[in-house]
C-alpha cells in the first residue's frame, strides 16, 4: 500500500531518500535513510489467562537521534524480511538521491538514442544482410519517436548505408549501461527487446516467430523469457487499440492484463512504452489517448502531462448528460481513437519530413560524386542504393499515413447510420440531395438484437468498406455540415420529429 493515495489506510512508501509511513488514523510523516541508525524487526508473544499465545510483530526504525518509530499494522507483510532489506540499505550505503523512475527514451541522452537504434538496425541486418522497405519504415518511425536530433540521424542514416558499418551488440549495450540511470536500465532493456521484436514482426506478417537476433543476444540483453512475452502483449495489444470494433472497455481491460503482466514480472508498465507504441504513437500521445479514458497516469511518467486527455475528458463530459436521449455518444466514444489517430498522423507526417530531409542530402551528395563518375563509382553505387532504400520507405510510410487518415476520417461518419436522424436533418430544401449522396456511401446488413428480452433479426444500414479517403473525408463534411453529432441539432432533429 502506498501513502498518497485516497483509499490507503495505513502502508508506507519507499523513496531514493527516504521512507514514508501513515499508521492508521494517524497522519502521514517521512524518515530519511540519512536520519536512520537501524531497523530492527519485533516479535512479541504473549499468553493470556487462558493459555492462549497472541504474537505481535513491527518494526521499529532507531533513529541516530534516540527516537524510535513503530510501523505496524500492515497486511499481508513479511516483516521480518522488510527489516532485514531496509537495515541493509541503511548499514550499506553513505549516499541517498531521489531518480526520475520513469523517464521516456525521448528525454535520455543523444548517445544512449543512437546507441539503442543502432541495436535494432543489427536486429533488422541479422536476418538476410540487409533493410528491406518495411524494416527500415518502422526504424524510421522509431527514430522520429525517439526525438532524434538531425546530427544522431545523420550518424544513423550513414550506420543504415551498410552491414560494414556495424558496431557489435555488447558494445552498444556498454553504452547505453554507461548513459543510463542505474534505476532506468532494466526498462530500458525490456523497451529494446520490445523494438526489436516489433521489427521482426515487421517482416513476418505481424506474426512473433522465433527470432535469432533475440534468442542469440537475450543473455546481454538481462531479459527473462516472461518478460519478453511481455512486449509481444504490449505490441499485440497496440495493434488492436486502433481496431475499428476494439472498445474502450476491451483497452481498459487490456492495460489492466498488461500492468498485471508487468507486476507478475516486477517491471514498471512504463518498460514496454519507453519508446511509445510501435503503431506510431508516441510515449506522450499514448498517455493522452488513455487519459480519455481516466487512464492518463496508468503508464506512470511522471514527467509527462496528461493536458490534452484532461482537455478530452471535459469535452466528452459534455456529452454524458443527455446522450441516451439523443443517442449522439457514437462520436463520444470514438474521442479516444480519434484522438490517437491524430497522433500517429502527426508522428508519420514528421517521419516523412525527416526522411526528404535526409533524401535531400543524399541526392546532393550523389550529384557531388557524379561530378567525378570515373573515380567515385563505387560510391555512386553505394549512394544510388541509399536512395533506393529511402524512396521505398518513404512509399510505406505514406501508404501506412493514407490508412491511418482514412480510419481518422470514419471516426466522423457513423458507422450505423439513423435513418429517421439523418431524413430530419436533410430536410430542408438546400440539404435534400444530401439524403441520397449520404446513402449511397451506406449497405443494408441484417443483424440480431436483443430488444424487450428477445432475439430480433432487423436491417441496418452500415458504413461500407474500402471507400476512397478523398470520398470518405467528402462524406465526413456532409455529416459535420448537417450537424449529425451536434447535440444542439439532434435535439432539434428529435423534437421535429415528435410533430411530423
Amino acid at each position: 500500500q502506498f501513502v498518497g493515495i485516497p483509499q490507503a489506510k495505513d502502508g508506507f512508501a519507499l523513496t531514493g531518500e527516504k521512507i514514508v509511513i501513515k499508521n492508521a488514523f494517524e497522519a502521514p510523516f517521512s524518515l530519511s535513510f540519512t536520519e536512520i541508525e537501524e531497523v530492527k524487526y519485533i516479535r512479541n508473544v504473549t499468553v493470556s489467562d487462558k493459555g492462549k499465545e497472541k504474537v505481535e510483530q513491527y518494526i521499529d526504525f532507531i533513529k541516530k537521534d534516540g527516537k524510535v518509530i513503530k510501523l505496524n499494522g500492515l497486511l499481508e507483510c513479511k516483516y521480518e524480511k522488510l527489516a532485514e532489506v531496509l537495515n541493509s540499505a541503511v548499514q550499506d550505503f553513505d549516499s541517498f538521491e531521489e531518480e526520475d523512475q520513469l523517464v521516456t527514451l525521448s528525454e535520455m541522452s543523444e548517445r544512449l538514442k543512437v546507441a539503442y537504434v543502432q541495436i535494432v538496425i543489427n536486429m533488422a541486418f541479422s536476418d538476410d544482410a540487409a533493410i528491406d522497405q518495411k524494416e527500415y519504415a518502422e526504424i524510421l518511425q522509431l527514430m522520429t519517436r525517439l526525438e532524434l536530433s538531425k546530427d544522431s540521424r545523420f550518424e544513423l542514416r550513414s550506420y543504415l548505408a551498410s552491414i560494414d558499418n556495424l558496431v557489435e551488440v555488447e558494445e552498444l549495450l556498454a553504452i547505453i549501461d554507461a548513459e543510463a540511470k542505474a534505476s532506468h536500465n532494466k526498462s530500458i532493456k525490456i523497451s529494446l527487446v520490445k523494438d526489436i521484436i516489433n521489427i521482426h514482426m515487421s517482416v513476418n506478417n505481424g506474426e512473433y516467430l522465433d527470432c535469432p537476433f533475440l534468442r542469440e543476444n537475450q543473455k546481454l540483453f538481462g531479459v527473462s523469457d516472461e518478460e519478453i512475452e511481455l512486449a509481444v502483449q504490449a505490441i499485440k495489444l497496440d495493434f488492436s487499440m486502433l481496431k475499428d470494433d476494439f472498445t474502450d472497455d476491451a483497452l481498459k481491460r487490456g492495460i489492466k492484463e498488461l500492468g498485471a503482466k508487468a507486476g507478475a514480472v516486477g517491471v514498471p508498465l512504463a518498460a514496454v512504452y519507453l519508446s511509445g507504441s510501435v503503431v506510431g504513437l508516441s510515449a506522450a500521445g499514448l498517455t493522452s489517448g488513455l487519459a480519455t479514458l481516466g487512464l492518463g497516469g496508468v503508464l506512470g511518467f511522471s514527467s509527462m502531462a496528461t493536458g490534452i486527455g484532461v482537455a478530452v475528458l471535459i469535452g466528452v463530459g459534455a456529452y454524458k448528460g443527455i446522450r441516451h436521449l439523443t443517442g449522439a455518444n457514437e462520436l463520444d466514444k470514438a474521442k479516444r481513437r480519434e484522438l490517437m489517430l491524430n497522433e500517429i498522423i502527426k508522428q508519420t507526417q514528421r517521419t516523412i519530413s525527416y526522411l526528404i530531409e535526409d533524401l535531400n542530402i543524399i541526392t546532393s551528395k550523389l550529384n557531388e560524386a557524379l561530378q567525378n563518375f570515373s573515380a567515385q563509382d563505387a560510391k555512386v553505387i553505394k549512394l544510388m542504393q541509399m536512395v533506393s532504400a529511402m524512396t521505398g520507405a518513404a512509399g510505406v510510410l505514406n501508404a501506412k499515413s493514407n490508412a491511418t487518415k482514412n480510419s481518422y476520417i470514419k471516426l466522423s461518419c457513423p458507422k450505423e447510420l439513423d435513418l429517421s436522424k439523418l431524413k430530419s436533418l436533410t430536410s430542408e430544401p438546400t440539404k435534400q440531395q444530401l439524403y441520397a449522396l449520404v446513402m449511397s456511401f451506406y449497405e443494408v446488413k441484417s443483424i440480431t438484437k436483443v430488444v424487450d428480452g428477445a432475439e430480433k433479426t432487423i436491417d441496418v444500414h452500415v458504413l461500407k468498406q474500402d471507400i476512397a479517403t478523398e470520398q470518405l473525408d467528402r462524406l465526413a463534411k456532409i455529416f459535420d455540415a448537417i450537424g449529425y453529432f451536434k447535440v444542439a441539432d439532434v435535439l432539434k432533429s428529435k423534437v421535429a420529429g415528435l410533430f411530423s
